[in-house]
This record gives C-alpha cells, structure tokens and sequence, in this order.
C-alpha cells in the first residue's frame, strides 16, 4: 500500500508511469496514433513539469488524481512502482510567541523492513532514525518563512542496500487578524499578508471558518474587547468600546 502523503504520491506515480509504461506497451507509443499519448507521458518525465502541476492542487485533488492513474495503469498493465521515501509533515504551521516541537515520520514505499535516516535542517539533532522532531521557531519580520528538513535514508530493497533522500519544507506562519472599522469584518493573514484561508477564528467562544482571501463576515458588529484566536493562537482583541 503507498502511504505516502497524497502530493508526494502524486509525483511518485508519475515518474513509475513515465519510466516502466512505454515498455509495458511494447512499442506500442511509436505508433503514429498515440502521438499525443507519448507526448504527455514525455511531459511526466519533466521534473519542473510535474513540479508546477502540483503546485497547483490541493491534497484532496492530488490524492483523487492518484486514485484515478492508478486504476487506469492497472487497466492497462501491472503498476510498477519505485522504491520511494517521503518525509511527513504538515504544509503549513502557525505559531505564536514561542518555538514549536512537532513529531516527523517517514513513509515509504518498496522498501524492506528496518531503514533509518541521518536527519538535516531544523530539526533536533538525534542518532539515525525513522523519525526527528522539527524545531519550528517563529518567524521574524514580515517575510516568509520556511522550515527546510532533510533526511538521508539508508535502506534495503528485496536484500540490496540503497540511500534515498527525503525532502520537505513547512511553511512558518504567524497570525495576525485585521478588523473593519465597523468590526462586521474580519481579515485573517500572516507576518507577510498572505491569507489565512479555511482557518478557524475564535471571537470569544464563537468559532467561524475564513473564506477566500481569509474573510470572515459577520452578521453583526463583534462587541468590542472580544478576544481573537487563529488556530488557537492569540492575536488580540476586536477594538473599540471605551478609551
């Protein structure tokens, strides 16, 4: 079973697609009626290619699209998969005033029983292992930021020893709500601007869900002092009331 994170499966599927079907097919892609067919699977080898697409998909979109390539290679011939390794982690962390330690794992694919990885990047230093913890520390500024890890994977496949590199970035995101002057709406967003979108916000014990472009409209003004929470973490209260 491929228990990769649903991005990383994606990208996995598509370089096995790319390598093992055109000889699966036999000669059959050379074919001038399957010029289009070669052509994309020409497109799948492109690592930059594969990369922008995904970029552009949810998890939801990415782990649908898998199920779909998968069934249709079976339909076609065996699904061959290489051994792979993924680092599992969240895309995005919100922090507030203090460092953040969050368990990471490996997943993999193909591989035999027992790898371990020597870990890189901000993670807490430790002996080789399937797992690390990541040192997220809050971002400074207004800038973007990003959490970098590394793991180099020492592992067998059917009795051969190999090392596969696993990489992963978090997003570093610290939160941050502006508020209308007529207090009915509320902009939720990072050190940087972007968009805090499908995030919870807490007016008090009132929880709302942001939609696009991380607004939040409410159908009366919030009372002033109210507190404010993005993710469970303080960002302070809605103005106003009394000087």
């Amino acid at each position: 079973m491929n228990v990769l994170p649903p991005r990383q499966r994606l990208a996995h599927l598509l370089r096995s697609l790319s390598k093992h079907l055109p000889g699966q097919l036999d000669g059959l892609l050379e074919n001038a009626r399957f010029k289009d067919g070669a052509a994309a699977l020409q497109r799948l080898a492109d690592p930059a290619h594969v990369e922008k697409a995904l970029a552009r998909m949810s998890p939801e979109e990415a782990g649908w699209l898998g199920d779909l390539l998968t069934e249709r290679w079976s339909w076609i011939a065996d699904v061959q998969l290489d051994p792979e390794v993924a680092i599992v982690a969240p895309e995005e962390l919100w922090l507030g005033m203090e460092p953040v330690h969050l368990p990471l794992t490996l997943a993999a694919v193909g591989l035999d029983e027992g790898f371990e990885a020597l870990w890189e990047g901000a993670v807490l230093p430790g002996p080789p292992s399937s797992k690390a913890t990541l040192l997220a520390k809050p971002p400074e500024g207004k800038a973007p930021e990003v959490a970098r890890v590394r793991a180099q994977v020492r592992a067998s496949v059917k009795g051969q020893r190999c090392v596969l590199i696993a990489q992963a970035q978090v997003a570093l995101r610290r939160p941050s709500v502006v508020v209308s002057d007529d207090r009915r709406k509320l902009l939720a967003q990072d050190q940087s601007g972007r968009p805090a979108v499908g995030c919870r916000l807490e007016l008090g014990p009132d929880v709302h869900l942001t939609g696009p472009g991380g607004l939040v409209e409410l159908e009366v003004p919030a009372q002033p002092g109210v507190p404010l929470k993005l993710e469970g973490i303080p960002t302070g209260r809605i103005p106003g009331g009394k000087p």
